[in-house]
């Protein structure tokens, strides 16, 4: 689940970079169902870096001391488990 989870984030992502909006409602709609399924995917693009989160693997280019993540490679995944929610897989940014 987690390699077709990773394909429809790059199909989400290479559609909002060609500004391709006709797949918003169908990429929201499968989200959804992976929600229901018992999937969170989490997108951490423009948030700043925390070294402490860690659900998030960056590569920090330059030396701010607030870096912004500027691009994800990889979504975080989480699955719910009963009440918890257990990380999957960490997200891969890059942060500046």
């Amino acid at each position: 689940m987690i390699n077709i989870i990773n394909q429809i984030f790059e199909i989400e992502k290479k559609a909002k970079e060609q500004n391709l909006n006709i797949f918003d409602r169908n990429i929201e709609r499968i989200y959804h169902e992976l929600d229901e399924m018992g999937y969170h995917i989490e997108n951490p693009l423009g948030k700043f870096y925390d070294e402490r989160d860690t659900s998030i693997e960056a590569n920090l280019v330059g030396d701010s001391s607030h870096p912004k993540i500027i691009k994800v490679l990889k979504p975080a995944i989480f699955e719910k488990d009963s009440d918890n929610m257990a990380l999957v897989q960490k997200a891969i940014v890059i942060a500046e």
